[in-house]
């Protein structure tokens, strides 16, 4: 029998690190963390615009890197502009006719969680 370790063991989690460290380098603790964040962050989208600052500021300060980071906080925009699509239902047919409102809406829903990562920047 050898000590050696088998390949499906797994390394043990690092106590030592801080929690934005543990986070951001286990990956199953960094998948939970993103979802919470993504979810928490679109939920105050719903309520107010400042809220897609928030959700590009929580979804960034998870990544492992600032890069990932901005990419995280486009991906809530798109999360936070799907759900909202979603929440027009059926009105959403008139949508094609009122341009200038949808370029608004799409450039806040893309520019202000952009805007909130600037957090993990500013964390690192």
């Amino acid at each position: 029998m050898s000590d050696a370790p088998s390949p499906n063991d797994a390394p043990a989690p690092d106590d030592s690190l801080p929690l934005f460290g543990r986070v951001r380098t286990e990956p199953r603790s960094h998948a939970v963390a993103l979802v919470a964040a993504l979810g928490v962050g679109v939920a105050l989208a719903t309520v107010h615009w400042l809220g897609l600052i928030a959700a590009g500021a929580l979804a960034s300060l998870v990544a492992p890197t600032v890069r990932r980071g901005v990419a995280y906080a486009l991906g809530a925009g798109i999360i936070a502009l799907a759900a909202f699509a979603v929440g027009l239902g059926s009105a959403a047919a008139a949508v094609p006719g009122m341009r200038p409102v949808v370029y608004l809406t799409v450039g806040a829903g893309l520019a202000l969680p952009l805007f909130g990562s600037l957090a993990r920047a500013v964390v690192s």
